[in-house]
C-alpha cells in the first residue's frame, strides 16, 4: 500500500533509525510480530513523517525447522501520513504457501488525528480497531513523528473490503469505499490495494 507521492528535498538524508517493535505475540505454533522505521532515503523534517511497516510471521514446525513470512510496506518516497487518505498497511499469512490460511498478521500506521477504524471484513462482520499512540521514546528511536497504530494477529484469513477512520469525535476522515481490497482465498493479496 503506497500513499500519494511528492518530491523530497536534496538535502542528505540522515541514516534511517531502527526497527521499533510495535507489537508481537503467539497464535498456536505461529509467531507475529509487527515493528516500523523511518524509510529510507527521507532526509529532513518530513522524513519523519515517513514510515515503513514490517510485519513477519513465523510457523514453527519443530525445534529447528521454522518457516518464515515477511512484508515490507513504506510510505512513497515523498508521501507522509494523511488523515484524509489511506493509512499505510501490511500483513503476512501463515502458512504462506498452500491453499489455507491459519493466521495473519496485520500492521497498520494511521496519521494521529486518526482514533479508530471501523473494518469490514469479507464475511460481512464489522470490527472496531482502537489505536495506540506510537510512544515518544519509540518516534526518537526509529527517527519518526508519533503516529496512530494498530498491530494484531488474527486466526484465520483477515481480509478487510472496507475502512473507515474516524477521529476521536466519530467523524470520518478517510473511507475506502467498497471496491478498494481484494484478498484471494490463499491469502494471496491479503488486504492490498487496487
Amino acid at each position: 500500500m503506497f500513499l500519494g507521492a511528492r518530491t523530497a528535498s536534496a538535502a542528505p538524508a540522515p541514516a534511517p533509525g531502527p526497527w521499533v517493535g510495535l507489537d508481537n505475540g503467539r497464535v498456536a505454533d505461529y509467531l507475529w510480530e509487527v515493528k516500523a522505521m523511518r524509510r529510507q532515503g527521507s532526509g529532513g523534517q518530513a522524513g519523519a513523517q515517513r514510515p515503513c511497516l514490517l510485519v513477519g510471521t513465523v510457523w514453527e514446525l519443530g525445534p529447528f525447522n521454522y518457516r518464515r513470512s515477511r512484508f515490507r510496506a513504506c510510505t512513497g518516497p515523498a508521501a507522509r501520513l494523511v488523515a484524509a487518505e489511506a493509512p499505510l498497511i501490511a500483513t503476512s499469512v501463515q502458512p504462506s504457501s498452500g491453499t489455507t490460511v491459519d493466521m495473519t498478521a496485520v500492521g497498520m500506521i494511521f496519521a494521529p488525528t486518526v482514533r479508530r477504524v471501523q473494518v469490514t471484513l469479507s464475511d460481512g462482520s464489522i470490527q472496531t480497531v482502537h489505536l495506540q499512540q506510537l510512544k515518544r521514546s519509540q518516534a526518537r528511536s526509529a527517527h519518526l513523528d508519533r503516529f496512530e497504530f494498530a498491530a494484531f494477529a488474527f486466526r484465520g484469513l483477515w481480509c478487510a473490503e472496507r475502512m473507515v477512520s474516524e477521529s476521536a469525535t466519530g467523524r470520518v476522515l478517510w473511507d475506502s469505499g467498497t471496491d478498494a481490497f481484494s484478498c484471494g482465498a490463499d491469502g494471496s493479496d491479503a488486504t492490498s490495494f487496487e
